[in-house]
Parts: C-alpha cells; structure tokens; sequence
C-alpha cells in the first residue's frame, strides 16, 4: 500500500494498517486500512508509542560530531580548538602556537 507522509508529503510503501516512519523525515504515521477498522496503534498510558516502540522504527541516529583538540597558547595563554594543522595563528594575540597535529592534506 502507498501512502503519504503528513509532514512532508513523501510517498513510501507500507506492508498495511499501523504506525510508520518516513523514510526522508522521520515522522510517525498512522495508517488505517480501508474498512477503517483493523488493529489499533499501539500506546501507552492512552498516548502513542514513541518511535522504536511497539514495532514503529526509529529513525536513524546521526553520528557524534568529531572531538576536536584544545591547544593553548604560551604567549598569553588563550585556550582554543583546532582543526588537524601542525601551526595554528592565536586567535587572541596572532602568536604562532604548534599544535603537534599534523597536516591531513599533506
């Protein structure tokens, strides 16, 4: 069965009656079969199920962001984070400061 997501109106196939997540945003729909009966969603407490709950897939997890490294500076001390390069500019006093990182792109 075809049917269209109430949040972004993306078409996706369902195997029938129940709860569904988009496949492009994530949003939970419910979805009938036609005599408008059939099994119920399921809940709890009288409010829906979260998405991972009761059959309805979660969506996709995003990876963690990269931990990125915090250098100081020894001229005046300034704490900041940088990128993967060997020598970063203090963005306090303009020093120089090596980082012990290497370059990626070398």
């Amino acid at each position: 069965m075809r049917v269209r997501c109430g949040a972004c109106r993306n078409q996706f196939e369902v195997a029938g009656a129940g709860r569904f997540a988009c496949p492009v945003c994530g949003s939970v729909n419910v979805v009938r079969d036609a005599a408008g009966g059939g099994e119920t969603p399921p809940n709890m407490g009288g409010y829906p199920t979260a998405p991972g709950v009761g059959g309805v897939a979660a969506p996709p997890t995003p990876p963690p962001p990269p931990v990125l490294p915090k250098i100081e500076c020894p001229d005046c001390g300034f704490t900041f984070i940088v990128g993967p390069i060997a020598v970063a500019t203090c963005p306090n006093c303009s020093a120089e400061v090596p980082t012990g990182l290497e370059d990626e792109s070398e």
